[in-house]
């Protein structure tokens, strides 16, 4: 191969001509060129130069590039003939092959080019060395047939002892060293290879007897100089060169055969659709679940999803839109499930989820769920919205079955059962789990009446001014009196609100209904009368918030100042920029803004500082066992020290004793609530509780006894 790659380009447009010269020079090839564009200059140029390399573009205003190709193979079979073309038809590129072409290159792809005539300058040389072979080396007429007959292919002759004698250009080309380099190396070390197959390399070069003359076949990976493997194919045949026993191996690169088996395994075993895996390989990877399951003493769980009314969308906005639903149904699916659950279509409308190390069938439930929920979201096809529901069956391990044939049987049954049941809900396979579910769903739908028919209530709990005694205002709490069941305790039914979303409404109508007292109990004379109202973690993510607060200020005729939010730590640190800048607009508005169940979470100086609160509420799990406690004591006294050092108002919660409260007092706490003052009580009650207690009357701090300081410091 010259130095300098001489390359004779057949194009008639300079513009073109400049990117392909331009790509050449980048790849790193040094070149001379002669630009032609016309037959007789193409003619003139092969006559009068030498020349390494042909590129031609397929369109020319005198003829085209299968011309050009026939009068290059006609002056020298041997140069590579490149097309390369901006619009080249898939017939014109296969009959440019045939005759000789060597390869196409897209102008539009032009970085790949260098490459391809690396290639193709190797493969000319070997094809010139061949004939100076078949020329040369007459007398060794078996070694010359060997290398014309497998010039495709990389050959080595290797001596008994593994080490090589002779390798041609294309085994060198294969794994990056010249020919001469490869001399005297031992044949091993061009394998890349496990200990399965060293062994098997060794053994095939191992002195052995020297009538053993079957060919030996291995696949494994050939090594290159630069560290990477590629696959191939071996065959080693034992022959004799001039009396003397050698193996004749020949080396063929496999690369595009593993890639075509990769494909078709893919093929095999994902569908094309949705690029999920599909149900012959969700079997497998559930029958592998199952055994590392079975190992890890954990529990699986197994979603059988069918979509209802799917048919409809094919009938009437036809199969490229059902197509589209369902690769919009397979996004929704990974948003609403875990990054580790394995999500496969097993065709039509049908999709399986498998949930690996559940520590609870209830994570099902959640899961379908949300599933139920995505998949319930309007589809927007052409400008039309179409909306679909699911139905799910679901099974687990290891209560239904540790046999994954079983686990998905049994899905698939409930999911049909779940059909049966109205559509757009979920079965369990096991009657027991179907119970706590049936239970759940029933719940869910009750709270939803609920916010529909105005069930909840608000009681009040008073907040006392230790200093004065004088009631301050009260803390808003939710509660419900369920039809049929009675009043529930808000542990029961708030997280399934905050979970399906229904929190929202709710905290609307007990901000509604605070406000709304707060002001009443304003106009009967209680000036300044404040209301504290919880926020949950979905009220304070939705975007709404601040407008909402805003609307019921300005309804209600209730004074900014007059209403404190309560928030907890976790809400604030889970995102503390969004949450800074939330708590920055409701002060904008005017609310007081606190921190509940402060000393359970983080309860750190710096985010206290970077927050606007104004209110630390010391949680009541500190209270219930001061003065008597002396870790809480310690906390709670460093709680009220840290908020009056910030300028903060410091809440007690949970007072229930005169201890408790002579404690607080002692310590300068500001405010208090807890049963000593009152329960939680309705609105009515709250108003005869005002009257009778403008002022609680608190004792005098009690004596400290002797030897012992009448305040407790840290």
């Amino acid at each position: 191969m010259n130095a300098v790659t001489r390359v004779l380009l057949v194009e008639d447009d300079e513009a073109d001509a400049a990117p392909t010269l331009a790509s050449l020079k980048g790849s790193g090839l040094d070149i001379s060129h002669q630009r032609v564009w016309s037959r007789a200059d193409l003619a003139r140029s092969l006559e009068q130069q030498s020349w390494d390399v042909v590129l031609c573009d397929h369109n020319l205003p005198q003829f085209d590039g299968l011309s050009a190709l026939a009068m290059v193979k006609a002056h020298d079979p041997d140069i590579p003939f490149i097309i390369v073309s901006g619009a080249i038809g898939e017939e014109t590129a296969v009959a440019a092959m045939r005759r000789g072409a060597q390869d196409f290159v897209m102008k539009q792809s032009l970085g790949r080019l260098g490459a391809v005539i690396i290639r193709e300058l190797g493969d000319a040389e070997t094809r010139r060395s061949a004939r100076v072979a078949a020329n040369n080396l007459q007398a060794n007429e078996a070694l010359l047939n060997s290398i014309i007959n497998t010039a495709a292919d990389g050959i080595a002759m290797v001596s008994l002892d593994g080490k090589v004698e002779f390798a041609n250009p294309a085994l060198a080309r294969m794994i990056g060293y010249a020919p001469a380099e490869l001399h005297g190396m031992r044949f091993q070390e061009l394998l890349h290879t496990d200990e399965a197959d060293t062994s098997f390399g060794e053994a095939l070069f191992a002195p052995r007897d020297i009538s053993a003359t079957e060919p030996a076949d291995l696949q494994t990976h050939a090594r290159t100089r630069d560290g990477h493997s590629i696959p191939v194919e071996i065959r080693a045949s034992r022959m004799t060169v001039n009396d003397a026993s050698k193996f004749t191996v020949v080396i063929r690169d496999i690369s595009e055969r593993a890639r075509s088996e990769e494909r078709m395994w893919r093929l095999t075993h994902f569908d094309e659709l949705s690029g999920l895996p599909n149900r012959l390989l969700f079997r497998q990877l559930l029958e592998q679940a199952l055994r590392d399951a079975n190992r890890e003493k954990k529990s699986i769980a197994v979603l059988f999803i069918d979509l209802d009314r799917f048919k409809l969308i094919n009938d009437t906005a036809g199969h490229d839109s059902g197509d589209e639903v369902l690769r919009q149904v397979t996004a929704r699916l990974r948003q609403c499930l875990r990054e580790s659950d394995l999500i496969s279509r097993f065709g039509g409308d049908e999709f399986a989820v498998l949930m690996r190390d559940i520590d609870d069938p209830e994570a099902a439930r959640a899961a379908a769920t949300r599933v139920l929920d995505a998949v319930a979201q309007p589809y927007h096809l052409n400008g039309e919205d179409y909306h679909l529901s699911a139905s799910i069956g679901i099974s687990t391990y290891p209560s239904d079955s540790a046999d994954a044939t079983a686990l998905l049987r049994n899905a698939e049954l409930a999911m049909y059962r779940a059909k049966d049941q109205g559509k757009n809900n979920f079965q369990f396979h096991s009657s027991q789990m179907n119970a706590r579910s049936a239970e759940h769903v029933a719940l869910e739908r009750a709270l939803r009446q609920a916010v529909e028919r105005d069930e909840f209530l608000i009681h009040y709990q008073p907040q006392v001014e230790i200093s004065s005694g004088r009631v301050i205002g009260a803390e808003a709490l939710l509660r419900w009196n369920r039809p049929g069941a009675g009043m529930m305790a808000p542990d029961k039914f708030i997280p399934l609100a905050e979970e399906t979303g229904l929190i929202v409404p709710i905290g609307r109508i007990v901000l509604q209904q605070a406000c709304t007292e707060a002001r009443r109990r304003q106009d009967a004379g209680h000036h300044g009368f404040r209301i504290a109202v919880n926020l949950s973690p979905r009220q304070f993510a939705q975007s709404e918030l601040v407008a909402d607060v805003r609307q019921i200020l300005n309804d209600t005729g209730l004074a900014p100042e007059n209403l404190e939010l309560e928030i907890t730590e976790s809400m604030v640190m889970d995102n503390p920029e969004r949450a800074a800048a939330i708590l920055r607009e409701l002060r904008v508005v005017g609310v007081q803004l606190a921190i509940d169940d402060f000393g359970t979470g983080y309860s750190s100086l710096s985010y206290l500082k970077r927050f606007p609160v104004n209110t630390i509420k010391i949680d009541r799990s500190f209270i219930q066992d001061v003065p008597a406690d002396a870790d809480d004591v310690a906390i709670t006294h460093a709680i009220i020290a840290m908020g009056r050092s910030l300028r903060l108002s410091v809440v007690a919660e949970g007072v229930e004793t005169a201890a408790q409260a002579d404690f607080l007092r002692v310590n300068n706490c500001d405010l208090m609530q807890g049963y000593l003052i009152s329960r939680p009580v309705p609105a009515a009650d709250l108003a005869q509780f005002l009257r009778q207690h403008p002022r609680w009357q608190l004792e005098p701090a009690a004596a400290a006894p002797a030897g012992r300081p009448a305040r407790t410091s840290l």
